[in-house]
């Protein structure tokens, strides 16, 4: 097999047989048992929830990528080539004959780590958000057009409590941006901070080497830097512009509480409530469907 068809080989059995990020971390959530669990234990243990996610998932990702390496590998091998060779001679003639076809499986694999970490962040952070019942809108469900520039929206992962109040009071919405390790530039995220009149962003991570001039960089340009409780004892003890998941569902809590009662015309009520109604119907996972039915409920209750 030549090398161009391999690869195209690999792309397309990486979509038949890989997991995406999404279904992977919904599955073992369920398997940990956090579905089950009531919104006080989300908001008192939102870090061990992440690392318990993180933690199967990087375990059951690796079984998988396992067999579909293997799966690979076995669909270059011409068997009669090897028959009469030992195991060891089996491995030489594999390694000499394929070296650029094992190297683009193993670039592919990198990649598709890199690409599956983030969204798999994203999901956990959502499903936490949802366990707490915290109003948010998700950067995939409220479509383009919302942020006023596109660097902005690519920074945005949530906003809380929604898209809709976003459009209509910044001030008192919060924004959420989920990354693993921090590798964007923080002058120019703050650039386009100030671009928009919302108060803050809050900055979901997990890097455990954040400098002290670039921890004073984000917070001055309204950026709250939220990691999990073990992340910040261990490498982040005294550094008051950190703060824990768990502060952040407060917080977000707190802030969702504004929007009771007031601020909504008719209009707008009608659309927060066909919005919420739509998500709902469109989901088919129970917990989702039941997060949805919660927040609608509580939306017509408040309004």
């Amino acid at each position: 097999m030549d090398i161009e068809k391999f690869k195209m080989l690999i792309k397309e059995e990486r979509i038949a047989r890989m997991p995406s990020p999404y279904g992977l971390t919904l599955e073992n959530f369920e398997k940990l048992d956090f579905n089950k669990q009531n919104e006080e234990f989300f908001l008192s243990n939102a870090s061990y929830i992440m690392q318990s996610l993180r933690n199967s998932n990087w375990e059951s990702f690796l079984k998988i990528e396992e067999k579909f390496s293997s799966f690979m590998y076995e669909s270059l091998i011409d068997k009669n080539a090897i028959s009469n060779l030992s195991n060891e001679d089996s491995i030489k003639w594999f390694v000499n004959k394929f070296p650029e076809h094992i190297y683009a499986l193993s670039l592919s694999n990198t990649q598709s780590r890199r690409s599956r970490a983030g969204k798999e962040f994203e999901t956990i952070i959502e499903l936490i958000l949802m366990g707490a019942n915290i109003p948010f809108d998700t950067q995939g469900s409220i479509g383009s057009g919302v942020f006023e520039t596109a660097e902005l929206a690519k920074l945005v992962d949530c906003v809380s409590p929604g898209a809709l109040e976003y459009k209509m009071d910044k001030r008192n919405t919060s924004l959420i941006s989920a990354k693993t390790t921090l590798r964007e530039r923080w002058q120019e995220v703050g650039d386009e901070m100030s671009r928009t009149k919302a108060r803050e962003m809050y900055l979901v991570t997990l890097d455990t080497s954040i400098s002290k001039n670039t921890i004073n960089l984000i917070n001055a340009n309204n950026i709250v830097i939220v990691t999990t409780e073990s992340v910040k004892e261990t490498n982040y003890p005294n550094e008051n512009y950190i703060m824990s998941i768990e502060d952040m569902l407060q917080e977000l809590k707190t802030k969702s509480i504004v929007w009771n009662h007031s601020k909504y015309t008719l209009e707008a009520k009608k659309e927060k409530i066909n919005f919420l109604e739509q998500q709902r119907d469109n989901s088919t996972i129970p917990f989702i469907k039941q997060y949805y039915q919660n927040q609608l409920e509580l939306f017509i209750s408040d309004n």
